[in-house]
């Protein structure tokens, strides 16, 4: 469309104008403005501030994102150190709790805490082991006789002992000597439950049927 033609569409539009009086024009010419920029807040202003407020939300979810990555990068050195000691502590914890393997010498080791320690037994009987999350439990039943003293260097060489040996429930009583006394209770020793190796020999077995 060439300028001429635009002057005289124009031109055509607003010809029913020219009679009115001039107030009337002023206020069609107002009303026109009105409409256009009605149209121009609904269908260009309102969706472009929509877009605007969607976008700002946009970043600032980003931007706190951000920064709490960067408070795990600054951080992530300390959990280093805190994993790394963790595993150091659960290795020393896994020393102690002796495997299936090694239960028999480990009693051996505390029935011959108590005869070194100069105490006579009348009881050792091993008992059902007890399974917890990841170790189980050892008891023995055990009933001895000895001196006091005999009795505390027995409890001090198991303490000493490089696997976790509990003695409890004891009760005492007075022997037929003088100065013996007559113990019984408990021995428990724990260990640690390898169930990789377990979930394995069952697959074996059953692979084997």
């Amino acid at each position: 469309m060439d300028l001429d033609s635009l002057k005289s569409n124009l031109f055509e539009a607003l010809r029913p104008l020219l009679p009115l009086p001039l107030w009337q024009k002023a206020a069609a010419l107002a009303l026109g403005f009105l409409l256009i920029g009605g149209i121009y807040f609904y269908l260009g202003w309102m969706p472009a501030r929509e877009e605007i407020a969607r976008q700002e939300s946009q970043v600032k979810q980003q931007r706190m994102l951000l920064e709490r990555h960067q408070r795990m990068a600054r951080d992530l050195p300390r959990k280093k150190r805190e994993f790394a000691e963790l595993q150091k502590q659960l290795r020393v914890a896994l020393h102690m709790l002796p495997k299936q393997s090694q239960i028999p010498d480990l009693l051996e080791n505390v029935s011959w805490a108590g005869k070194d320690s100069g105490l006579e037994f009348s009881t050792f009987k091993p008992q059902k082991e007890t399974q917890k999350h990841f170790y189980a439990e050892v008891p023995v039943d055990l009933s001895v006789s000895g001196t006091y003293k005999q009795l505390l260097t027995f409890l001090r060489r198991v303490g000493e002992m490089p696997r976790i040996v509990d003695v409890k429930n004891l009760s005492l009583s007075q022997g037929k000597k003088s100065g013996q006394l007559m113990v019984k209770g408990q021995a428990v020793t724990y260990r640690f439950i390898d169930k990789p190796a377990k979930k394995n020999a069952s697959r074996q077995n059953s692979g084997g049927h």
